[in-house]
């Protein structure tokens, strides 16, 4: 998720671990691994709940709804304030994805089926939020696309996309599990680069924190979190 870069390898290691590069340092002379810098970065969690009380948010590829009933339930969240939705049409809800629609819709969220995260404009127009929520974006496809992992190319789509709706000094806000695989899956830096956002900030995700929330993959009713233990969220702004 970093990349520094030097003519060297020593020069390029001082440069991510003072920030500049050190004359005569010596690779050999770290006592602790060089992963450190990014375990740093992940030391806090993003505070969802403490955002979803200010200003607008749009949830995205919310599968069974679970992760915005949460967050809405919260007891200073305002429902009209918050939009949710899924990439499947209503006629392909699970049950527990329709009745966590119902919940919402009681908490006055407004709710969407069948919204494209790559073309937002179709379904918003020009209506813009101060944050957009994208938790566990996945295809399920290794197919390339423009030469890129499809799950790349999602995300890039996507920040270009969420980008029309932003308002001043919003921000986007992507999950995901946090291993050296996905990693190289979604060059977070490289999508945020080519869709002109600066390079994300990064926190850390438990998803035990949220009561109710029982994320379910987009083509089937598995979980990202069935099978890993670690998560990233990612925060991109302008």
């Amino acid at each position: 998720m970093y990349e520094f870069s030097g003519r060297t390898l020593s020069e390029a290691v001082s440069k991510a671990v003072y920030g500049k590069p050190q004359v005569g340092f010596d690779t050999h002379a770290l006592q602790w691994p060089l992963h450190i810098k990014k375990i740093e970065k992940l030391s806090d969690h993003f505070p969802f709940q403490r955002k979803i009380i200010s200003g607008s948010t749009l949830f995205i590829g919310e599968g069974n709804f679970s992760f915005s009933l949460g967050l809405a339930k919260h007891k200073q969240a305002e429902g009209f304030r918050i939009v949710s939705t899924s990439f499947e049409p209503e006629k392909k809800l699970s049950d527990t994805a329709y009745e966590n629609a119902q919940k919402l819709v009681r908490l006055g969220v407004t709710v969407k089926t069948g919204v494209n995260a790559t073309k937002l404009d179709e379904t918003f127009k020009t209506r813009r939020f101060m944050r957009i929520i994208f938790q566990f974006p996945n295809v399920a496809s290794r197919s390339s696309v423009c030469g890129q992992n499809p799950n790349h190319t999602l995300i890039t789509r996507f920040l270009k996309s969420a980008g029309n709706h932003l308002s001043n000094a919003g921000e986007v806000v992507i999950t995901t599990v946090d291993s050296p695989f996905y990693e190289g899956v979604f060059k977070m830096d490289e999508a945020a680069s080519k869709a002109g956002y600066h390079p994300p900030r990064v926190f850390n995700f438990n998803p035990n924190r949220y009561s109710g929330y029982s994320h379910q993959n987009t083509d089937n009713e598995e979980s990202a979190l069935d099978n890993h233990d670690a998560f990233a969220t990612f925060t991109f702004s302008r």
